[in-house]
């Protein structure tokens, strides 16, 4: 494999977790915070069983998207929910401070590491998303994310599709869906550090097969194989 390349996995949206001294501001949430809205269901475990040698750097956010989304820029809206919007500048600061940033900085400055090193990086992004949204069933299995006009981030993609079908031919894999690639993110962030050495991919497994173990056992595979022709490319 090449020296000059290695990986990173994160997953922004891997618990539902609520800090004690918010939890009051939940008392009227319901069961939102166990649905997609409160976390991305399934995306942990598979998360989990991307573990191999050439991964550099692996993390995981646990407390709830709907205290404050790690995966968002600071000037977007759904930055902080609805339980969390009419909090005072100075509240929110914290939770920026104790979350936001207690997550986004370490990740970012393992990936200034890498780069200092001269290497190529590859983050997977670890998603999964609600079979159905406002009445729209969602017509894939997965989806593979990534910039259109980025051709590495392109060519990435399609190996990786590739692998799936070999693995899973019964199952339906689709480019920039249900969400598209170009958007604000964690992995858009990084892009615009560093578009030379940098490759963001993410991945959207269907929340039907949360708890399914093989399924995700066979999507690491996949992107193992992927991962091993980008090596060697």
């Amino acid at each position: 494999m090449s020296s000059a390349k290695t990986v990173v996995v994160s997953c922004e949206h891997a618990r539902n977790n609520i800090p004690k001294t918010y939890i009051k501001l939940f008392e009227k949430a319901g069961k939102e915070l166990k649905t997609h809205r409160g976390y991305d269901i399934g995306a942990l475990e598979l998360f989990d069983v991307l573990d191999c040698d050439y991964i550099a750097h692996k993390q995981a956010a646990t407390t709830s998207r709907l205290l404050v989304d790690v995966n968002r820029s600071l000037y977007r809206r759904s930055l902080f929910s609805e339980f969390t919007r009419e909090l005072t500048k100075k509240e929110k600061a914290q939770i920026l401070e104790d979350y936001y940033y207690a997550y986004r900085r370490p990740f970012e400055k393992e990936i200034e590491q890498l780069w200092q090193r001269g290497k190529k990086v590859l983050h997977l992004s670890v998603h999964s998303f609600t079979p159905e949204l406002n009445g729209e069933i969602r017509q894939t299995d997965f989806g593979i994310l990534y910039n259109p006009e980025r051709e590495e981030e392109k060519q990435f993609a399609k190996l990786w599709k590739a692998e799936l079908k070999k693995i899973m031919p019964d199952y339906r894999t689709r480019f920039n869906y249900p969400f598209r690639g170009k958007p604000d993110g964690f992995v858009r962030y990084f892009r615009d550090l560093e578009p030379l050495n940098y490759l963001g991919i993410e991945f959207e497994m269907n929340q039907k097969y949360a708890a399914d173990s093989a399924l995700k056992n066979k999507i690491a595979k996949a992107f193992n194989q992927a991962v091993d022709i980008w090596m060697n490319s």
